[in-house]
């Protein structure tokens, strides 16, 4: 027998005797299964919310175009102008938000990455993408030290050889714990701007709809044609798709969003206990169901 062989026998003896320990184990079927469920919540959260904000500045541009088309120019300065059609939705405004969405989507597939059996480098650039996607929210990267940013960034370098599942569960632990503050941070920004009465996504999206149904009134009052009709019946459907966005949507993201971090707390909780709770991780993706339907429902309409 030679020696590398020797040394071979030796390590993987070795490999096999540390992980009868009780902290090298591998995650559980039930443990893999929360996260799988709340990973899959988080990137539909992150995305979905992502879409809809891109199709809430489009629909504002549209309304805006259309109230100027049938009354011109308003007199009400918080009205829009041919020069600014898309106020209130700007795209500066709009990344910022969609900084924290995409941050949240980045995180459900850096977990997801995690108990899928990916392979190290999709794992790894799963990972860096979370890094970088809280990096550019400001809000979210005050509540990260270097740290805490270093340790999520190296937590998947070592997964891979003899130790891979329990390397795994390593990483995971890592990345929830690390970035708790920063993705409870998230949540609660999205919480905040998707207030269904309080967030300035409902309330801009009122600004431009009311005066457009009012400007759309009052010319389908004074229509003697079809095609006077039909133009001014336009208007009235691009109100009428705002307003679900704006009762429908925006309280499920704000829902969905408040959800998550609970469920961030019970999916620390799972990844060092096997006795923990699923009913806030299972809220949370009954909260994230309902936001991708009834999305799917408006789209299709």
């Amino acid at each position: 027998m030679t020696r590398q062989t020797l040394r071979r026998r030796s390590a993987l003896s070795l490999a096999i005797l540390l992980c009868t320990l009780p902290a090298c184990t591998a995650l559980t079927a039930n443990q893999k299964a929360a996260v799988s469920q709340f990973s899959a919540s988080a990137t539909t959260l992150g995305d979905v919310t992502s879409s809809e904000l891109k199709g809430m500045r489009d629909d504002t541009i549209k309304m805006t175009t259309e109230r100027l088309l049938l009354g011109g120019v308003s007199s009400d300065p918080n009205l829009a102008d041919p020069t600014t059609l898309d106020r209130g939705f700007e795209l500066k405004r709009i990344e910022t938000v969609s900084g924290a969405t995409r941050a949240l989507a980045a995180y459900g597939k850096s977990l997801a990455a995690l108990v899928d059996d990916t392979q190290s480098a999709e794992l790894k650039a799963a990972s860096n993408d979370f890094v970088a996607s809280l990096g550019r929210v400001p809000q979210a990267k005050e509540k990260l030290s270097d740290k805490q940013l270093e340790a999520i960034g190296t937590a998947v370098q070592e997964v891979g050889g003899l130790w891979v599942e329990w390397k795994r569960k390593q990483a995971l632990t890592t990345i929830v714990k690390e970035s708790r503050g920063a993705v409870e941070q998230l949540c609660d920004l999205l919480a905040r701007d998707f207030d269904p009465r309080t967030g300035w996504v409902a309330q801009q999206l009122l600004v431009v709809e009311a005066p457009l149904v009012g400007q759309a009134a009052d010319a389908l009052a004074s229509a003697r044609t079809y095609n006077d009709r039909k133009n001014t019946l336009e208007a009235f459907r691009l109100a009428q798709s705002s307003r679900m966005r704006r009762t429908e949507v925006v309280t499920r993201v704000a829902d969905t969003a408040k959800a998550m971090k609970k469920a961030n707390d019970a999916l620390a909780q799972a990844a060092d206990n096997a006795a923990w709770s699923v009913q806030d991780i299972q809220s949370f993706a009954e909260r994230a169901r309902s936001l991708q339907t009834a999305v799917k429902t408006l789209v299709s309409e």
